[in-house]
């Protein structure tokens, strides 16, 4: 993985790994997408995509049993999350 990863990649991949966790096409996984309300993301389809997210950015998620027990409202909010524990872990501080 490189040092710096551009959100705009962060997102592609994101909505990649939700778009396999929900069987969709990526077409139905837009940025804007309401993680819950809108994709029907439950926890065990959150499960599933923390797991990929682990795997493909090489972190550790935080437990979360929901979206909103996170505060990720949106598919760009989880972008958003991801592009900031890379960097934690950029910086060397534990995520």
């Amino acid at each position: 993985m490189a040092d710096h990863v551009p959100l705009e990649e962060i997102g592609r991949e994101v909505r990649n790994i939700i778009a396999s966790a929900l069987k969709r096409p990526l077409e139905q996984v837009p940025l804007t997408a309401s993680l819950e309300g809108g994709l029907g993301i439950d926890s065990m389809a959150m499960i599933e995509i923390n797991i990929a997210l682990e795997e493909r950015f090489r972190f550790v998620m935080p437990d979360m049993a929901s979206p909103a027990e996170a505060n990720l409202k949106t598919v760009e909010d989880l972008a958003r999350f991801v592009a900031a524990q890379l960097a934690q872990q950029k910086k060397g501080r534990p995520v």
